[in-house]
């Protein structure tokens, strides 16, 4: 081993112990309206704090040398880390505080930046370890089941948040279909418009202003202020038959997937537009010189070589409009949303986190995916 410090892992892991010892790992409630008793992890935890706390131990001393392996060290170190912070959890109820069934623990902010400085260590080493990607989707895969597991055998029962999740099971999933179909429904309908759109703009120079000045345009307006100007135009819609037939008013979902789709017009529209024009031109001359019509130049060289740029165009529409489809539970749209304000209208962190926490596994999940798809893409038309 040779002495190179690693300034990065110094510093999250710093940050890890720093949030172990200083700040409230949970907060023990006797209801979900009443101010708790914030505990740290070695009140809570008792013994098995320990544990934790020599996990950090571990990637200090790891961020202080260098070696071959120590990506593949620092990313399992990392991931017992991960699990022992979450299934401690519950482990740590005291018998003094469950004293009936209404009794709760919120987690809390160390908790939170702990688990912030291990998707930070998982994100940035994991990839780099030398390690067949099948294991590493194996084991990613292997932790959500065992999670799911471990909530479906009711482990986690005194968690607030499974509590919340508990008592709205099936609005929970009602809501993430609804959330998941504005999502995808959204991005699909914006690209049947975005990308003829951009290939337009880049076969018709003098049309490019005309057509991508109203997308960045669109881009601007408020998510609030474009409900309020759809309100008007699809409340007129829902009076005629067709259109009240499948639920469209001025409310509801409606305004939500023609607000969402919009925003997705100009990521797709503007990257299918730097796709085009990112192919080299003597690529496109030596086609045409091998007798290649117009439409074949586009379907067998154009489209190919620009379809990498216009999937990343699709998947940073993707990860926005998961996130903004939480807006739809302002207008009466459903998804996710409706968690996070009702949750913010009862005071309720926990009912907030049960709304916000599955959009981040979902915006985290299809990233990864998305990204590798992409990754699968570009080596196979430039390889």
């Amino acid at each position: 081993m040779t002495d190179k410090k690693d300034k990065v892992l110094i510093l999250i892991s710093t940050l890890g112990i720093g949030a172990f010892l200083l700040f409230p790992l949970v907060e023990a409630k006797p209801n979900r309206i009443v101010t708790g008793e914030k505990l740290s992890a070695f009140e809570y935890l008792g013994g098995w704090g320990i544990v934790l706390i020599m996990g950090w131990v571990i990637l200090m001393t790891l961020s202080l040398y260098a070696t071959k392996r120590k990506n593949g060290f620092v990313s399992i170190t990392g991931f017992v880390l991960t699990m022992g912070l979450i299934f401690l959890l519950p482990l740590g109820a005291r018998g003094d505080l469950n004293t009936g069934g209404a009794w709760r623990v919120s987690l809390s902010s160390g908790f939170y930046i702990q688990a912030f400085c291990l998707y930070i260590i998982l994100s940035t080493y994991v990839p780099k370890a030398r390690c067949k990607t099948w294991l590493k989707l194996l084991t990613g895969i292997g932790f959500i089941l065992i999670l799911g597991f471990a909530v479906y055998l009711g482990y986690f029962e005194d968690l607030s948040i499974i509590k919340e999740y508990n008592a709205r099971k099936t609005q929970f999933y009602n809501n993430l279909y609804i959330h998941g179909v504005l999502s995808f429904g959204s991005v699909f309908a914006g690209g049947l418009i975005a990308i003829p759109l951009g290939y337009i703009a880049y076969s018709k120079r003098r049309l490019e202003g005309k057509i991508m000045v109203p997308l960045s345009i669109i881009e601007t307006i408020p998510s609030l202020s474009l409900f309020g100007i759809l309100l008007v135009p699809l409340s007129g819609l829902g009076q005629l038959q067709i259109f009240k037939a499948i639920g469209v008013s001025g409310i509801g979902w409606a305004p939500a997937f023609v607000a969402l789709t919009l925003y997705t017009l100009l990521p797709i529209g503007r990257n299918t537009l730097t796709g085009f024009h990112s192919i080299n031109p003597d690529v496109i001359q030596a086609a045409k010189g091998m007798g290649m019509n117009k439409r074949k130049v586009l379907r067998k060289i154009e489209i190919p070589l620009a379809f990498p740029v216009i999937f990343t165009g699709i998947r940073i529409a993707f990860i926005q409009t998961i996130g903004g489809a939480v807006l739809a539970g302002l207008v009466g749209g459903g998804g996710m949303g409706s968690f996070v304000f009702l949750g913010l209208a009862e005071a309720s962190p926990d009912l907030i986190l049960l709304g916000v926490l599955p959009i981040v596994f979902l915006t985290v999940a299809l990233d990864y995916f998305l990204k590798a798809v992409e990754k699968s893409v570009r080596r196979a038309i430039y390889d």
